[in-house]
């Protein structure tokens, strides 16, 4: 059987049986890997505390003829705090949630690898809600499925001041062009400038992320409604969130 050493993070576990798990890594080497973990629940397990969500891992697979086996397992980086603390908890989910929806097994994507490694530390240090949001506005960007923010999607006209814009229709439209579109809804300017800044934000830049409320809260709302409507269906760390948001109201 074929062995292989990956570097990766840990996007996700699934337990099953008494001492089990399965764990989704995004791998450098492979894209999303699912891999069975026999074993590694259990206290004694070298395993047990380098398979735990959003670590960053190096990892021996043995390939098997339906599912790979994760053999040995050391972590490269440790983020305690997003475990620790709830809101970072939930919206480091997001963004992961995000990310394993909308990736398929084996498919080797080098940038959304270094963007979850970028996210990380950034995600554990400083505001969660506004890095979760950019990781998420950047993975869109180079899968190729995201929204048009800045130029006209009919006419291709850059935009300057307020707009409209459509889910239906791939992203903002111009006032000259708002009769050929559909689903349209206002676009202000500074909801354009905040994604503006999200896609172009440099994660080595140590600039206080900082944003306006409304706008910050505006842009979370429209995205995953995007977001949303690409799935068919909402996703579970969303709720999380809403009910740490209840809590601490």
């Amino acid at each position: 059987m074929e062995t292989l050493t990956v570097e990766a993070v840990v996007l996700k576990t699934d337990d099953f049986g008494d001492a089990n798990r399965v764990v989704t890594l995004f791998t450098r080497e492979f894209g999303k890997v699912e891999a069975n973990a026999y074993g590694c629940r259990r206290v004694r397990s070298p395993l047990s505390g380098a398979l735990q969500m959003f670590n960053h891992i190096s990892a021996e697979l043995t390939r098997g003829a339906k599912v790979d086996t994760i053999r040995e397992a050391d972590i490269i980086h440790f983020y305690d705090a997003l475990t620790n603390d709830l809101e970072r908890l939930a919206y480091a989910s997001l963004l992961f949630e995000i990310v394993n929806r909308m990736t398929l097994p084996r498919q080797s994507e080098r940038e959304t690898f270094d963007l979850l490694t970028k996210a990380l530390p950034v995600l554990s240090k400083r505001n969660p809600k506004i890095a979760a949001l950019i990781g998420a506005c950047q993975f869109m960007e180079t899968s190729g499925v995201q929204l048009n923010f800045s130029r006209c999607v009919h006419c291709g006209a850059e935009l300057d001041g307020d707009a409209a814009i459509s889910l239906l229709d791939g992203g903002a439209v111009c006032f000259d062009c708002i009769d050929a579109a559909q689903d349209c809804r206002p676009y202000p300017a500074a909801l354009r400038r905040t994604f503006e800044t999200m896609l172009g934000f440099d994660w080595r830049d140590g600039t206080r992320l900082s944003f306006n409320s409304r706008q910050l809260d505006a842009a979370e709302n429209f995205f995953l409604e995007y977001v949303h409507s690409i799935l068919g269906g909402g996703l579970k760390s969303v709720q999380f969130i809403r009910a740490i948001e209840t809590l601490t109201g």
